[in-house]
């Protein structure tokens, strides 16, 4: 149907619709404008006069027939205008067009006529086809494969459909420096669109629209499948502290399986940690499915997941997925303050005693100015009690918040705790107690804007007198969250919350503020209002907690619970490991993505701060890469603009293994700390969607004044790659005037303008 109406324009307007979206229009008067005036002055005086001598006619006819005369002669008037269509096209030879190839693992998927989508851009895009013979005959063309890495080719038979993933952003960036030197006439992408990278788009969009770079896409392969269940991505934590758990999620997209059976496989650090069978649920698209990895050794590992239908299923390609678990090695330091011994501080020394990974350092307030120090490293530290300055505060990653009122802070100190959280990126751990939360007055503090929780108009509980015993139960957000599932389904969770004794609280609730998340809620009595008892938010570059039950070890000591339940000695360290995850550290390199086929490259994006964790961009940092198969060697680094402290850098791979990232800063007492790694592994699938996309390939060729193709329909290519402003080019005019549509309209008019007369007998 487009092809009919793309010749009936052609025909009628003596150019197709791509030339006149890219034309300007102009006008080019064949006689001096005041001559055009006058004709068009003229006849429409005529018309006026000729109208009105009619006799013998309704308004109505006169009104037509005035009308017909008046359009005749604007059509007149705009022949003289000399209508005309400026194209701007390349000039033969003279220019380079780049022709990208995706050459990701989705390519391979076989929905094509010719077999997979790879065979079929092979086809279309070998030496001797009639578009590269097309296009060659007016520009010199420059191949490149595209995945996670963009390199040149000599064409597309040089296609191996193995990199991990398809980066368009930083395929066009590739391209478009790899021929900064170069007429560049235009690119040419051909991809399915299945862009599963975190690279951002928009930016290199603005650079090639800035730069008049058109992009003309060739979609590949099937818009929807209409059976087939595929890994979109696999959510796990950035990191995770040796010995805890892992929770994390596999998403799954979803086409005509419902009611249907899936098996889960889940493989890591090269053993089988997870085979689940589930049942899809009905009219979902996208789905989660929960994954749990036990605690593995220091390192990176790499994680596999892999999904099956239990039957036939026409797609499989994208049925696997890989992701990258760091596992921190311990220990992290954790400063725990309280204002007076309470029971529950010996249940929680213990239950993380004989944990390697946390390093808890207490002090709790003996007596007036006279404090008890535990777990410290050295006689030196915290002798003088609370610490005085950002730096040595900001040595521990968390802090847990016992029975201490306000008061005991000076107003430098309250700003310290409030910064550690928003500046530093530290995890807060606010306790129940008689002299904490609003019983505390904490309310109105600095601190006080970091918690989850406010108070105004809210009187504090009046001391132990108030204190009431609650039963406590996850709420609805806290019915999935890693730190209190208690047993291996929702279901054991459910029922070890049920039979846990009940606990006290001593503080008036208060108000969760908006945005901050309710995990656990306490019930004085069945039906009563549930009592908000921990609450969690993020508040700057870090993240703050409520947990306002004052004796926890009623969960162990209670004559209803059993003595050899670990409920309470395994929620602990639950507790003071997910208080530390996402703690920033003063030189952070964030890889992205962690894992790539051998051949792509990585991305990473190194930020630097100071003692005080503020933007560091004084001294000049140094980051190596260590491959598996040579010798350490430094990476370029590209500051981020406007971002002090920020650089960008590429990480190229050849082989598998694991390539360790180590920066270095002069000036800086942090000294050589190795601080990410990247892992390139063959892997038998693309992760992600691997339907075209043929909404993003679209929106990349309008924004770019580029066009859009299907890889069978190429016919209009080559003209469309020859319109174009970039490169070198020469402006044509073509005129319009004499357009076989304003012959046809002028024909018409005078022929109805006749036919009119006749029928009203006006001669």
């Amino acid at each position: 149907m487009a092809s009919v109406l793309d010749a009936i324009t052609s025909l009628l307007l003596k150019h197709t619709p791509e030339e006149l979206s890219r034309g300007e229009f102009t006008l080019a008067p064949a006689v001096p404008w005041l001559v055009v005036a006058l004709v068009v002055v003229g006849g429409a005086a005529a018309t006026v006069l000729a109208v009105r001598q009619l006799r013998g006619t309704t308004p109505g006819s006169r009104l037509m027939l005035g009308g017909l005369r008046a359009a005749i002669f604007l059509v007149l008037g705009l022949c003289l205008l000399r209508p005309s269509l400026v194209l701007s096209r390349a000039i033969p030879q003279r220019n380079v067009v780049g022709v990208l190839l995706d050459d990701s693992r989705s390519m391979q998927v076989g929905d094509h006529p010719a077999g997979s989508r790879l065979l079929a851009v092979q086809a279309v895009w070998a030496d001797s086809s009639a578009v590269v013979r097309a296009l060659g005959d007016r520009f010199v063309l420059r191949f490149f494969r595209v995945g996670g890495a963009v390199a040149r080719v000599p064409g597309a038979a040089a296609l191996t459909g193995q990199s991990s993933r398809s980066d368009l952003a930083v395929a066009l960036a590739g391209a478009r420096e790899a021929l900064a030197d170069a007429p560049l006439a235009g690119l040419v992408l051909v991809s399915d669109g299945a862009d599963n990278a975190a690279t951002d788009l928009e930016e290199e969009l603005l650079a090639l629209e800035a730069r008049g770079i058109p992009v003309h896409t060739v979609g590949v392969g099937t818009t929807r499948f209409a059976r087939d269940v595929g890994v979109d991505a696999v959510r796990l934590p950035e990191s995770v502290l040796e010995g805890g758990e892992a929770v994390g999620e596999v998403l799954l997209r979803l086409r005509g399986v419902a009611g249907e059976r899936l098996r889960l496989e889940v493989e890591a650090a090269g053993r089988l940690v997870q085979l689940d069978t589930v049942t899809l649920a009905s009219g979902e698209e996208l789905t989660t499915l929960p994954l749990r990895i036990p605690p593995l050794e220091a390192g990176v590992h790499r994680v596999s997941v892999r999904v099956d239908l239990l039957g036939d299923e026409p797609i499989t390609a994208n049925n696997n997925s890989d992701a990258v678990l760091r596992v921190r090695a311990g220990p992290e330091r954790i400063l725990h303050i309280e204002g007076e011994p309470r029971p529950d501080l010996p249940f929680l020394r213990r239950a993380v005693a004989g944990d390697s990974a946390l390093q808890v350092v207490t002090l709790v307030r003996s007596a007036p100015g006279k404090f008890l120090r535990l777990g410290v490293s050295d006689s030196l530290e915290l002798l003088a009690g609370f610490p005085t300055t950002r730096e040595e505060l900001f040595r521990y990653r968390a802090i847990v918040l016992g029975s201490m009122e306000a008061s005991f802070f000076t107003a430098g100190q309250l700003r310290m705790l409030e910064e550690f959280v928003s500046v530093r990126g530290g995890g807060l751990l606010a306790l129940g107690g008689r002299r904490s939360l609003a019983e505390g007055g904490w309310g109105g503090t600095a601190l006080g804007s970091a918690l989850p929780v406010e108070w105004d108009g809210i009187a504090p509980w009046a001391g132990d007198a108030s204190a009431q015993l609650v039963a406590v139960q996850p709420s609805g957000e806290g019915s999935e969250h890693p730190v209190l599932a208690l047993g291996a389904d929702q279901r054991t969770t459910a029922a070890q919350w049920n039979r846990l004794p009940m606990v006290s609280i001593v503080n008036a609730p208060g108000r969760p503020k908006p945005g901050a998340t309710v995990l656990l809620e306490g019930r004085i009595g069945p039906g009563t209002t549930p009592i908000p008892v921990m609450i969690t938010q993020r508040y700057g570059r870090g993240k703050a907690t409520v947990l306002a039950l004052q004796d926890l070890w009623r969960w162990q000591l209670n004559a209803e619970v059993p003595e050899d339940d670990a409920t309470l000695a395994a929620l602990w360290p639950r507790l003071l490991r997910w208080t530390l995850d996402g703690v920033a550290d003063q030189v952070e390199l964030a890889v992205e993505p962690r894992l790539v086929a051998p051949g792509d490259e990585g991305g990473a994006l190194l930020r630097l701060h100071d003692a005080d964790f503020l933007p560091d961009g004084s001294g000049r940092p140094v980051v190596t890469v260590l491959p598996p198969d040579a010798l350490e060697s430094t990476l370029p680094l590209a500051p981020v603009l406007g971002e002090p402290g920020q650089y960008a850098l590429r990480i190229p791979t050849t082989v598998e293994g694991h390539y360790r990232l180590t920066v270095r800063r002069s000036g800086a007492d942090t000294g050589s700390a190795a601080v990410a790694e990247l892992l390139a592994v063959a892997m038998p699938g693309e992760s992600g969607p691997v339907e075209r996309d043929a909404a993003l390939l679209d929106e990349i060729a309008r924004r770019t004044d580029g066009s859009s193709f299907d890889i069978d329909a190429l016919d209009g290519l080559p003209d469309a790659v020859t319109l174009t402003r970039a490169g070198i080019t020469v402006k044509e005019r073509n005129d319009l005037w004499d357009a076989p549509i304003l012959l046809l309209t002028l024909l018409g008019l005078l022929v109805t303008d006749w036919t009119l007369r006749r029928r009203w007998g006006l001669g």
